[in-house]
């Protein structure tokens, strides 16, 4: 890259918000560069599922499902009790089944049999494409280069550059400038950055050794960083997605198995274990921020390895972390207690009452499905495992955008020239993830817009 170049926009990041972005920029007839900090295209997103929430979707009309973006923004706005931003999240429904098409004709394969129910929802939105998140990645990428977008590989965005009006111009990358008529941010969230972690993320700061981040080492705020500098608005703080884990390695599973039962230091069972991994860190937040997975001897022998457990709960695993005194293996339930930290008395009346549901077939209390595995916990030796909502599967707070992905500065206009998507914006999540798809989905949808609208900016000035 030479020390001063010329562009119509340039795009920071290339996961899938910031190809998208590219894509339809150059559609639009821009010409554009990409910036990527990493070796490789690709981000978190090439790490991802690449779950598509979205609504009114020719792929879910041909699976025999009745939707639209009017009943996809009810239930996005009344699980957050309407705390996010009506008319951003209005336009990503509104906008969400078109570019799906956008992502199909683009070679992406969704298939009607994959549409899933996704979070707490009923209504299948989940869309799942062939190949996860690299083929669209890969997709992208491939439109890209035949659309002669050019990419800057191992090139790290350190500020912006803006005019004496103060609209943004270019992009500075170590002594190296690039001028642009737009400029679109897309670098990701800020799992990989403790300090941020530490300012906008304080549950998963509380975690401590205990979390984790799933997502690209290059997730390090850079966005927010390069916002900021420029009076940008940022929201969202202490938004995100933690997922439960027993810290026993750093492999990622999200579901619990239905044969053990959850409680809190006070001896309390406060949910289905089964229940969407969307509401568990909320609730063991409410709880105190750990909880206890406790089962007996009989489970343990019966933890086989399936697609959703493999890597904590599964029998020699299990035994395994007990002969190492990493979680808590005694011949009774009241050892049990006294060396976890829960109340005896309570965790004996929480599992007199789970046992008698069990052999009635019919949890009565928070109604888990028989089928999940729900068992007795009558067998010694007794096990509990301390676990913890610590794997940061991707951060909330960022940039604040409008309906047309332009950066709003703290003054509630405009900053003219920047466009931001994908997790580098906070304008779209709230305390209740919506569920699998409901990061994904906006990268692309906001990344499109992102690119047409700087495109048109540019081209005018």
């Amino acid at each position: 890259m030479g020390t001063v170049r010329d562009y119509d926009v340039a795009v920071i990041g290339s996961g899938a918000a910031g190809l998208a972005a590219a894509v339809a920029a150059a559609d639009s007839g821009a010409a554009v560069i990409v910036l990527e900090a990493a070796e490789r295209v690709g981000g978190s997103s090439r790490l991802s599922g690449g779950h598509f929430f979205a609504a009114g979707t020719a792929v879910q009309r041909q699976a025999g499902i009745r939707d639209d973006a009017d009943a996809m923004f009810e239930h996005i706005m009344t699980l957050n009790q309407w705390m996010l931003e009506p008319a951003v999240v209005r336009r990503y429904c509104d906008e969400s089944a078109g570019t799906l098409d956008w992502v199909r004709g683009l070679g992406v394969e969704f298939k009607p049999e994959h549409v899933h129910a996704s979070g707490v929802g009923s209504v299948p939105r989940g869309h799942v494409p062939q190949g996860e998140g690299l083929a669209v990645v890969e997709a992208l990428d491939r439109e890209r280069a035949r659309l002669g977008v050019e990419l800057a590989l191992s090139v790290r965005a350190t500020g912006l550059l803006r005019a004496e009006a103060g609209r943004v111009v270019g992009v500075r990358a170590g002594e190296d400038a690039l001028r642009a008529g737009s400029v679109v941010v897309a670098t990701g969230g800020f799992g990989a950055n403790p300090e941020m972690i530490e300012q906008h993320f304080p549950d998963a700061a509380a975690a401590g050794d205990w979390a984790w981040y799933i997502g690209s080492p290059e997730a390090r705020g850079d966005g927010l960083a390069l916002g900021r500098e420029v009076g940008a608005a940022i929201e969202g703080d202490n938004h995100g997605l933690l997922l439960l884990t027993p810290g026993f390695s750093r492999d990622l599973e999200i579901f619990l198995p239905g044969w053990l039962v959850l409680v809190d230091r006070a001896g309390r069972r406060f949910v289905d274990e089964t229940a969407s991994y969307t509401m568990m860190a909320g609730l063991v937040k409410r709880h105190g921020g750990v909880a206890f997975a406790i089962f007996d001897e009989s489970a343990r022998h019966a933890a086989e390895p399936n697609p959703l457990n493999r890597a904590y709960w599964v029998n020699e695993i299990l035994a395994a972390k007990a002969d190492a005194g990493r979680i808590v293996r005694v011949g009774s339930l009241a050892e049990l207690a006294g060396s976890a930290g829960i109340d005896g008395e309570a965790l004996a009346g929480t599992l007199e009452r789970y046992n008698a549901d069990c052999r009635r077939g019919l949890d009565t209390a928070f109604f888990k499905h028989p089928a999940s595995g729900m068992r007795p916990i009558e067998t010694p030796p007794f096990y509990a495992v301390e676990v913890r909502p610590a794997i940061i599967a991707w951060t909330g707070a960022g940039l604040r955008i409008d309906p047309e992905a332009r950066v709003m500065g703290r003054e509630e206009r405009p900053i003219h020239g920047l466009y931001a998507a994908g997790e580098t914006v906070g304008s779209l999540h709230g305390d209740r993830y919506i569920g699998g798809g409901g990061s994904f989905g906006p990268c692309l949808v906001f990344g499109r817009i992102a690119g047409e609208n700087a495109a048109a900016s540019a081209l005018r000035s």
